[in-house]
C-alpha cells in the first residue's frame, strides 16, 4: 500500500491509499505531490538525513506536512 503526499487547501497530508479513496468519493478538492518514499524500499535516500538530496543528485523532492514532519516525495 502506497502513501500519498496530498496538497488541501495549503498544507500537506499523508493519506495511504484506502483514505485518499476518501477524499475522492467527498469531492474534496485536492493537488497530489507525489508517493512518500518508503525507507524499506529506497533505504537511506529517503530519510530527512538524505546524502542524495543534499547532493542534488536525489530525485525526490521534501514536503513538510502540516505536523512539521519532513517526507521524501517522488
Amino acid at each position: 500500500m502506497k502513501d500519498l503526499a496530498v496538497e488541501i487547501k495549503g498544507q500537506v497530508d499523508i493519506f495511504n491509499e484506502n483514505e485518499f479513496g476518501r477524499l475522492v468519493d467527498n469531492d474534496v478538492d485536492f493537488k497530489v505531490l507525489g508517493t512518500v518514499c518508503d525507507d524499506k524500499k529506497f533505504g537511506d535516500r529517503c530519510t530527512t538525513d538524505c546524502h542524495a538530496y543534499r547532493y542534488g543528485v536525489c530525485r525526490s523532492k521534501v514536503v513538510r506536512d502540516r505536523t512539521g514532519k519532513l517526507w521524501h516525495v517522488i
